[in-house]
Formats: structure tokens, C-alpha cells, sequence
């Protein structure tokens, strides 16, 4: 039997849930004044978010029945929703992350790595204060999360 949630959203309530929880943990660490205490829910989202991103550098995230996967891992008891679509491909389509160190001219797998060192960083000791670079990091995992978390909106109503 499907859960409540599947059958009145489609597949993709679980995948929004998921990117929803992020989302809100990245706005709330962008906009406070201080986060450098941490929950645990905190945490387990910004690990989580590491983990999307680190699935991003896969070169196997690609994946043909987006719909069907996703039923799949919202099913589970433990989804790890980043392997049923291609994170790569997404990402670059995001102007957020294309624009980001341009000048620099920093591949793609420079700037995913980026992204995982500052949550790593921001995991092991949140700074009391973010630098301009940090809050940067932040806005473009933001963009990213927040770009994701429309496109399974968009999908629920289909």
C-alpha cells in the first residue's frame, strides 16, 4: 500500500520534503545573525546536502524513468533521492552556480567541491560570523537546493 503522502502528491512529495528541509536550514543559516550552535536536525540536513552535492560528481547520476525512481526512493525508509536524476546536468543549468567564480574559471567539479569543503567547514565549526566567500557559498547551495525543490513542486501538480 502506498503511503498517504505518495498517493496524494505523486512521487515527488518525498523529494520535495527532503529539498524543503534543506532549503529551510540553508535560509536560516543565510539570514541569521549567528549560527554557530547547531541542532541536530541542523546538521543531519547539511550533511545531507553534502552528500546530494558529493552524488553530483558522479558520473553515474543519470537515470532514465526519473518518475519511477523517485516512487522508488520515496518508498524506502531511507531515500538517497541525488541518484535519480542527473545533479550535473541540473546544476549547470542554474545561473546561480554558472555565474558563481566564473572568473576564476573553475570547472565544474571544482566548484561542486567548493561547495562540499564549505559544508564540511560550516559542519565542523560554524563560524560566528560568515565572510562575504562563506554567505556566497551559501546563496549559490541555496540557489541550487532552491531550484530543485521548484522543479519537484512543478512535478507534484503534473
Amino acid at each position: 500500500m502506498l503511503p498517504n503522502a505518495i498517493t496524494n502528491t505523486g512521487p515527488y512529495a518525498g523529494f520535495w520534503s527532503h529539498l524543503k528541509s534543506i532549503d529551510h536550514v540553508l535560509e536560516r543559516i543565510i539570514t541569521s545573525s549567528s549560527m554557530e550552535k547547531l541542532t541536530e536536525l541542523d546538521r543531519d540536513r547539511l550533511n545531507a546536502l553534502m552528500n546530494f552535492l558529493k552524488d553530483g560528481l558522479s558520473a553515474e547520476s543519470t537515470t532514465p524513468d526519473i518518475s519511477r525512481d523517485l516512487l522508488k526512493h520515496a518508498l524506502s525508509s531511507k531515500p538517497e533521492y541525488s541518484s535519480a536524476l542527473n545533479l550535473r546536468d541540473r546544476i549547470n543549468e542554474i545561473d546561480e552556480f554558472i555565474n558563481w567564480n566564473k572568473k576564476a574559471k573553475k570547472g565544474y567539479e571544482e566548484k561542486i567541491n567548493k561547495l562540499i569543503q564549505a559544508t564540511d567547514a560550516y559542519l565542523t565549526s560554524p563560524p560566528l560570523i560568515l565572510t562575504e566567500s562563506q554567505k556566497e557559498e551559501l546563496l549559490v547551495m541555496h540557489a541550487i537546493i532552491h531550484s530543485l525543490v521548484f522543479d519537484a513542486e512543478a512535478a507534484m501538480q503534473h
